[in-house]
């Protein structure tokens, strides 16, 4: 009973967050839309800054091991552009499948924060891929920007328009634009 009242209130909370701005998402509305009482919401969670940062750091973690997977396969990746296009189709239907949180934190709601972090998650991992695998690029920090300007400009508007695409589609786009760019 007290896990289900938990993911209703994460589940509730992630909805909320589509509807309001975390600002004026409280406890009391938490409750309301979870149906469980204050009680149980705390017996969960200290309040909603810690439930935000639950759910957050969860997604984080999850993003952290993909990109850890693909530095540590990077060396096959190299060989195998289709390895490449593989992690892209897995980050996408994850954020397919978790379309209510990614859609809240980052269109409908922006937050500049998250963004931010996910970005330079992305930026360092792909910084140490260039340098710690033989690579021919020269200039590794402008292009690891410029490759992360785009991919993050056409994932915003693949999660803009509802994940409408499917994630095989837009992995195709940003694996083509990734080859081309390489060149």
């Amino acid at each position: 009973m007290k896990n289900r009242a938990k993911y209703r209130i994460i589940f509730n909370f992630v909805h909320l967050l589509e509807q309001y701005p975390f600002e004026a998402i409280t406890t009391k509305l938490i409750c309301a839309h979870s149906n469980v009482n204050r009680s149980t919401f705390y017996a969960n969670f200290k309040d909603k800054y810690n439930l935000y940062d639950i759910i957050q750091n969860y997604h984080k973690k999850k993003y952290i091991n993909l990109l850890d997977t693909l530095y540590n396969d990077f060396e096959d990746v190299k060989s195998n552009n289709m390895k490449i296009h593989k992690f892209f189709v897995i980050v996408l239907k994850y954020i397919q499948r978790k379309k209510a949180f990614f859609h809240a934190v980052f269109i409908t709601h922006p937050n500049r924060e998250i963004a931010i972090e996910y970005f330079q998650l992305t930026k360092v991992k792909y910084e140490k891929i260039l340098t710690d695998y033989n690579t021919t690029i020269e200039n590794k920090s402008a292009f690891v920007t410029y490759t992360l300007g785009g991919q993050t400009a056409i994932l915003l508007s693949w999660l803009k328009d509802g994940c409408q695409e499917s994630p095989h589609k837009i992995a195709d786009i940003l694996l083509a634009n990734t080859i081309k760019l390489q060149r």
